[in-house]
């Protein structure tokens, strides 16, 4: 009991206590009254036995005496000194005693640790119930997200090559297009110089004349006389040199824009080449099954064009048999009961509320015979 933790300790005492408080120990106090002649022959053979395990013959056993009242207070009589035999009952029934309530508190506790062993197996048994569940939805999601997760990846292996191998024809027609336009460029830009040198060469010209002009304007008062027909033709020579060089200048104003334009038609058709080339080109280079779509769409969207062009033009022939189905219900020549039986269907007016009444009812009726 002493390895025993201290709350079990406190546990025992309380048991203990307990336990001293239902037993009734007056059986065991000493009185005055004379000891009973069954208490004295059990008392005999408890002495007797404690005299044999200690080596006491039975010739040397004591014997039972009552308990009286001492003479005084310094009294040595036997009879007055604490008898043995009451001692070994006394300490015998405290053995018997701390053995019982040992043996309750041990049953107690055995009982506590069953009731708790008991909680313990179903809680386990609860516990693996729950957890072979877990278990089983574990591996259901587990395997649910093995497929899930496998069918993406299988997906964006896919798009993966898709997208690197549109990048890198994306990327070639990028490369090829720059190089076309960088040679278009440099092919302009060559002829746009031609066309400055050429027009720098007519300032020239148009500058030699101009010097040519202050010449004469210069010396036309020496020269006057002699020259003033000169000078006049120089005029108009001049004039017309203006007016040639007017119109070369318009004419070559004329052939830039229209290169110009040439130019940039070319360039809109190279675009648009270059565009049809790489479109061509990616539709080849996509998986059949697309060009089929491609195709399947392309023809849908024509028969969509071709149905819905049928559709207006029946809906014009509807709106035109509708009106003709109207003004051949309004024919009377299209009542073909009322052609048949006219006389089912006389044609007399009808009557109104501002016509008069007339009732035309024969007074005399002949007679058959």
């Amino acid at each position: 009991m002493a390895n025993q933790p201290e709350p079990e300790d406190d546990l025992l005492k309380s048991l203990e206590s307990k336990f001293s408080a239902m037993f009734d120990y007056t059986q065991w106090q000493r009185t005055r009254a004379t000891v009973a002649s069954a208490k004295s022959t059990k008392t005999n053979k408890t002495v007797q036995s404690l005299a044999t395990s200690s080596r006491i013959t039975p010739d040397e056993t004591l014997d039972t005496r009552t308990v009286g009242t001492a003479c005084s207070s310094t009294c040595k009589h036997s009879w007055n000194r604490k008898d043995l035999y009451n001692i070994l009952d006394e300490k015998a029934a405290k053995e018997a005693r701390k053995k019982e309530i040992e043996d309750n508190i041990m049953k107690m506790r055995i009982k506590a640790r069953m009731q708790t062993m008991d909680e313990y197996t179903k809680r386990y048994e609860y516990l693996l119930s729950e957890n072979k569940k877990l278990q089983a939805e574990i591996q259901g999601t587990e395997k649910q997200t093995h497929r899930d997760t496998t069918k993406l990846l299988r997906k964006y292996e896919k798009c993966r090559g898709a997208v690197s191998t549109i990048n890198s024809k994306f990327h070639e027609d990028l490369e090829t297009a720059q190089a076309d336009l960088e040679e278009t460029t440099e092919r302009l830009n060559r002829d746009l110089e031609n066309l400055h040198g050429e027009l720098r060469a007519v300032e020239q010209r148009l500058k030699l004349k101009q010097e040519e002009l202050h010449v004469l304007v210069t010396y036309k008062d020496k020269e006057y006389p002699s020259k003033a027909l000169k000078i006049s033709g120089l005029e108009t020579e001049i004039k017309d040199l203006a007016a040639e060089q007017e119109e070369e200048l318009d004419e070559l104003n004329r052939i830039i824009l229209i290169e110009r334009t040439s130019f940039e038609r070319q360039k809109v058709a190279d675009n648009q080449a270059m565009t049809s080339n790489v479109t061509e080109k990616s539709i080849s280079a996509m998986h059949g099954s697309l060009k089929d779509m491609a195709l399947q769409n392309a023809v849908m969207k024509k028969e969509i064009e071709v149905h819905r062009g049928e559709r207006e033009t029946l809906k014009q022939d509807i709106s035109l048999l509708e009106a003709e189905l109207k003004q051949l219900i309004k024919d009377p020549k299209s009542q073909v009961l009322q052609q048949i039986f006219p006389h089912f269907f006389p044609k007399e007016p009808k009557c109104t509320p501002d016509m008069d009444v007339v009732l035309d009812i024969p007074t005399q009726e002949c007679l058959p015979i």
